[in-house]
């Protein structure tokens, strides 16, 4: 079972866009995915057609940290995707993982690992976080296998990679199966100067964490989301180039970490 966390640690580069995507992505090889929303905002929830005002914290990842198991909280989704979904009292949740042991850094952790055994539920799992740096990060990646940073052209971005590898680095010291961090290009314009300009300092501090998949601008990634669809269900007119985009990315995921 491979666990994948979206993160960066700043906003408005596309981390939700990619985590639906690619969970609905490797759901259309056949794959087992589950999608766990561990920002309060709730954008990936929504995105998949869940209506959030109907949720009772029990339902989200709180009610699997008072007990409930990953299990009993994810509901299907039109996406063929499982979702744990957000709630906004997880505003909270930094507060509530201090004071659990260990300060609440195996908690996501131990709840997988009870989903994993004797056979795993699921093949993939999908972690959504906030741009934010702090114990609900630490927890996802003391339980992600991969951690997966989407970036875009701007300078403030590659600062925040350099807080997210510091981050990973230290995350490594207690998760022994976490492989490091994969770099994916987002809202990517090949052809524009600054992209190109940004895309050789990306290469020259990151190179070897690049994916080689990029996902580019397009209409239907915003257009889908106003109508809470995956570009798998979309049917605009460059849907079918966006989804191969990300069966590319997702057959180049199980090529570095192997068949599920």
């Amino acid at each position: 079972m491979h666990v994948y966390a979206l993160a960066l640690e700043k906003g408005g580069v596309g981390k939700t866009c990619l985590s639906v995507n690619l969970a609905a992505a490797f759901s259309r090889l056949n794959l087992r995915v589950l999608l766990i929303d561990l920002d309060a905002q709730g954008h990936a929830s929504q995105w998949v057609g869940c209506t959030t005002e109907d949720l009772r914290p029990e339902d989200s990842i709180i009610g699997v940290l008072n007990g409930r198991s990953l299990a009993d909280c994810a509901r299907e989704t039109d996406e063929g995707v499982a979702l744990v979904p957000a709630h906004s009292a997880m505003a909270g949740l930094p507060v509530q993982l201090a004071g659990l042991p260990n300060s609440g850094i195996f908690a996501l952790h131990d709840v997988i690992e009870q989903i994993r055994r004797p056979v795993p539920h699921y093949d993939i799992i999908v972690l959504d976080l906030a741009p934010a740096r702090g114990p609900v990060l630490a927890t996802a990646l003391a339980a992600a296998t991969r951690c997966i940073a989407p970036v875009q052209s701007e300078d403030l971005v590659l600062r925040a990679l350099k807080a997210l590898f510091d981050s990973v680095a230290q995350a490594k010291r207690i998760n022994p199966k976490l492989r490091g961090v994969s770099i994916i290009r987002n809202r990517y314009a090949p052809r524009s100067a600054g992209d190109m300009v940004y895309d050789q300092t990306l290469r020259a501090f990151y190179g070897a964490y690049l994916m080689q998949t990029t996902i580019p601008i397009r209409a239907s990634l915003r257009d889908s989301a106003g109508l809470q669809q995956s570009v798998f269900r979309y049917s605009g007119s460059d849907a079918v180039e966006v989804r191969n985009m990300f069966l590319d990315l997702v057959e180049e995921l199980i090529s570095r970490d192997g068949v599920v």
